[in-house]
């Protein structure tokens, strides 16, 4: 296990770098879309005329770009550092976001621009500010990303609160400027913050990093089980994530009670990143993992089963489940693979996870079209979840536990 005073000497020299990064990682393209796009389902579907499977597949495109953008992401951010790129894709995104809200037609231009809104804000990501986080912090590493990820968890419960009644006074092109307005804020801080305080006081952090190259990795069995494993979980998550207002909508909900439930899925993510980052520094991460995977799985057949009632229990499992698995995706790519490289495979596994983030609504979209009813979907996400646990189960150890941080028994 990691000396305490180590651990505590890290989050003490970083604090500024760390308290920066769970912002604009709060206010990032992952977080200010995935968590209010349930919130213009309706609106959308009434002003156009489409369906929500047709809606919902604008996450596919966005998954699209962010596949094209990832690996350049990665290179970029090994290269000349997260701090450039981010203090351009910032504007980049709150751009790409004013034009949403003044979208007319046609419904391959509304595609289009969620394709571009992920090419222009990928450097917002997750996978951006983990790659700063990781990099500057070692014993108190699965902590330190945890905080960082818990940005986008107070996202989903502010957002949805805000965005209902943004959407609901002045509708639904009043949401895309205030998401605008949200992406630009961190830019200063990050301009001021975002530097690498914590590399700089352990000298060798950043400096002569260790790692596979990404052909190797790409090339081994646990590069593919963590791929495929998280990728499942990835479409279960999202897929309730995204359609749970419109699923407790069609069980009777008034909008503002929906969206106090959908809230609990922004408390479980922040309690899931920060408590899974604190019990990964000392635990077997994959293993903790699946245990959260099975929990999860079991509160979406409950809410199969009790429908609304049950609706609280499984908005909390299912944010805590989609903290855990962001935060041990970053965590167990820098373990398995080494930071040296730690760009380039994260963001090619981030954008895996991301395609089956946007398939997931998608999905339960399509299934509700054809069936009327999310049982067919929920029945299914339990399934996937299960089988994420499974995956974890089948990851190796790391290949040097002596650099873990932690005690394996």
């Amino acid at each position: 296990m990691a000396h305490r005073g180590e651990w505590r000497a890290e989050i003490a020299a970083g604090w500024t770098l760390l308290a920066t990064a769970t912002y604009a990682c709060g206010t990032g393209v992952s977080a200010l879309v995935y968590y209010s796009f349930g919130l213009f389902v309706e609106p959308l579907q009434q002003h156009f005329g489409w369906s929500r499977g047709e809606i919902s597949t604008a996450l596919v495109f966005g998954s699209f770009g962010l596949v094209l953008a990832a690996p350049a992401l990665g290179w970029c951010m090994d290269r000349v550092g997260a701090r450039r790129v981010a203090l351009v894709a910032i504007p980049a995104l709150g751009l790409v976001l004013l034009l949403l809200s003044r979208f007319e037609g046609p419904r391959a231009l509304f595609y289009s621009l969620f394709l571009l809104l992920n090419v222009a804000g990928i450097g917002t990501s997750s996978i951006l500010y983990s790659r700063a986080v990781a990099g500057s912090f070692d014993a108190a590493r699965g902590l330190a990303l945890g905080l960082t990820l818990a940005g986008p968890g107070t996202a989903a419960i502010l957002l949805p609160l805000l965005m209902t009644a943004v959407i609901g006074e002045w509708g639904w092109r009043a949401g895309f400027v205030t998401l605008a307005l949200l992406a630009f804020s961190p830019w200063l801080p990050v301009w001021r913050w975002l530097q690498p305080s914590v590399a700089q006081a352990k000298p060798g952090l950043e400096a002569g990093l260790e790692g596979l190259t990404p052909r190797a990795a790409f090339a081994s069995r646990t590069f593919w089980v963590l791929t495929i494993g998280f990728g499942a979980t990835a479409v279960a998550c999202s897929a309730v994530v995204v359609h749970l207002v419109p699923l407790l909508r069609d069980a009777g909900l008034k909008p503002g009670e929906a969206a106090r439930i959908a809230a609990l899925v922004g408390m479980g993510v922040i309690l899931g990143r920060v408590g899974i980052g604190f019990l990964v520094d000392r635990l077997f991460a994959p293993r903790v993992a699946a245990t959260i995977f099975v929990i999860t799985a079991a509160g979406c057949a409950l809410l199969l089963a009790a429908g609304a009632d049950a609706a609280r229990e499984a908005a909390f499992l299912i944010g805590f489940a989609l903290g855990a698995e962001v935060d041990l995706l970053a965590y167990l790519t820098s373990r398995y693979f080494g930071l040296r490289h730690f760009g380039v495979i994260y963001a090619t596994i981030y954008a895996v996870f991301w395609i089956g983030s946007a398939c997931g609504p998608t999905l339960a979209g399509r299934l509700f079209d054809r069936y009327g009813n999310y049982d067919l979907a929920l029945a299914l996400v339990a399934g996937l979840f299960l089988f994420g646990a499974a995956a974890c189960l089948a990851l190796p150890r790391y290949a040097r536990p002596a650099d873990t941080g932690t005690d394996h028994v």
